[in-house]
């Protein structure tokens, strides 16, 4: 009795060499997709790893610089409030440095010269916004923060209550000692926030 699975698997070999049979390929992976949100904010769009990569670093920095920031605010608020100070306290020199630090102390100076301080309402901290391409001195982010002190009063020694506005700041940050400060900031007084 002949053998037919053998002669069977030799006509599939036979046929497989006349018509060039091979084996199918493996499908590739699939490469990983990113997604990027512009700095300033918007519509997300596909990206590359290193764009990915980019933003998610400059996220960490916005996000760090809103910490040292949020940090200083609270400490210049309760300055205010208590009259100045002649000193800079430890909460201001983990958070700022250079011309910013020197013009905060001169405000503070003058508030304690003067008599002066804050009362009443309260001081908020309205916006907080990145501002992209915002650069000073080499500074590595900028931030700008709207202030609402409306509520407030400022009283002075020998002089008439004025009441409280609100104030707009383009703060820069700057790396120092591995730490990230205020560096600089261009204020100015505004309508609203």
């Amino acid at each position: 009795m002949p053998n037919l699975s053998g002669r069977l698997a030799s006509i599939v070999v036979a046929a497989c060499l006349l018509t060039g049979c091979q084996p199918p390929a493996p499908s590739p992976s699939p490469l990983p997709s990113y997604r990027c949100t512009p700095e300033a904010g918007g519509t997300e769009f596909d990206c590359s790893q290193k764009q990915y990569d980019d933003m998610v670093a400059k996220d960490k920095l916005y996000a760090e610089a809103e910490s040292v920031y949020r940090k200083f605010f609270e400490e210049d608020s309760r300055i205010f409030r208590e009259g100045g100070i002649t000193e800079p306290t430890p909460v201001l020199l983990e958070t700022t440095t250079g011309d910013f630090q020197a013009d905060s102390m001169a405000l503070y100076r003058s508030f304690v010269t003067e008599g002066r301080r804050s009362v009443g309402g309260e001081i908020k901290l309205a916006r907080l916004d990145r501002v992209p391409g915002a650069s000073k001195g080499g500074s590595l982010a900028a931030l700008r923060a709207c202030v609402n002190a409306s509520t407030t009063t400022t009283v002075r020694t020998g002089r008439s209550p004025e009441k409280g506005g609100f104030g707009s700041d383009l703060l820069y940050f700057g790396r120092f000692g591995g730490v990230l400060k205020i560096q600089g900031a261009d204020g100015e007084a505004v309508e609203s926030c």
